[in-house]
């Protein structure tokens, strides 16, 4: 994958709904250049644009972060873990834990009763757990929504399932489907989008780890101010994910290096960033599943609720 791919890629994380063309003029190239490259990837499913809901206003208020240390099979471990309904990303990964996953639920009694399942699988030995406190850098998780479940209407709710399924739905085509004007889609797509409740953005499938550079896994331990720390992580133009939390570790985040020398030099200033006392890291060598569809039944019953 060239430079401009990959730059290509990276403004439409952000903005999943930009046009061609301005993704040419924001890149300096033409619009034949960006169509070449980012069409076929398009086409074949290899590069999704989704729409992904805050968690929060789907009524998942506990976000985990589960490490798995296991033995066996483990591609065929991860697949199980994957078919839990709250499992949202699950990756396989190198060093002394195998498998790193994502939760996301509604309650503390819904997580502990996830990881005693985990736990139960056949070939798990241990299952180290770090809630999410404060999601600091996400492609699909921003602030706290602005809006609240009883304020959508069902017009909001069919434009985000219809969003979820195809990121670059048309106007015109979304317009036929809910019933209301192309403006007035339009109006609703930037409402949802400015609020928080809503983010467009790309997913580049990457089972492999080559697939789009080396995908590298922090867990952060502080004894102090995390400031230092949050300074390094979030000064590098490839951190896909980073979050506070309790349990194993105070920060988790995930970045993209091009060359070990990179992922070296960034693991050296973490180390001896003032504040931080330890630094694991691993590499994700296979993500399995990375899934920001969700049912919207919760919003639905939340706003029938408040009208009753």
């Amino acid at each position: 994958m060239d430079e401009l791919t990959e730059r290509a890629i990276a403004l439409l994380r952000r903005d999943g709904r930009a046009s061609f063309s301005d993704l040419a003029r924001r890149l300096g190239t033409t619009r034949a250049n960006v169509t070449r490259r980012i069409g076929p990837l398009l086409e074949d499913g290899s590069l999704r644009i989704v729409a992904a809901v805050h968690p929060r206003l789907l009524g998942l208020d506990v976000l985990a972060h589960l490490m798995v240390r296991a033995e066996g099979d483990v591609s065929a471990l991860a697949k199980r873990i994957a078919q839990i309904d709250s499992t949202v990303f699950i990756s396989e990964i190198t060093g002394v834990m195998q498998i790193v996953a994502e939760l996301h639920l509604t309650t503390l009694t819904e997580l502990q009763s996830a990881v005693r399942e985990v736990r139960a699988l056949p070939g798990v030995t241990e299952v180290a757990v770090m809630l999410y406190e404060r999601m600091l850098r996400s492609f699909f998780l921003g602030e706290e929504p602005r809006l609240i479940p009883h304020s959508l209407d069902e017009a909001d709710l069919q434009i985000m399932e219809l969003l979820q399924a195809d990121g670059r739905l048309g106007y015109a085509e979304m317009s036929t489907q809910v019933g209301l004007s192309i403006s007035g889609c339009r109006i609703r797509v930037a409402r949802l989008i400015e609020s928080g409740a809503m983010q467009i953005g790309a997913i580049l499938q990457r089972e492999e780890a080559d697939a789009e550079g080396l995908a590298f896994g922090f867990g952060i331990v502080l004894h102090g101010d995390d400031a230092p720390a949050l300074e390094v992580l979030l000064a590098e133009p490839t951190l896909e994910f980073l979050a506070s939390g309790v349990g194993r570790y105070d920060m988790v985040a995930t970045i993209t290096f091009h060359t070990l020398a990179e992922f070296s030099d960034l693991l050296a200033r973490l180390r001896t960033s003032p504040g931080v006392r330890h630094v694991d890291e691993w590499m994700h060598a296979r993500i399995h599943q990375e899934r920001y569809q969700n049912s919207l039944h919760r919003i639905r019953a939340a706003r029938e609720t408040a009208v009753a």
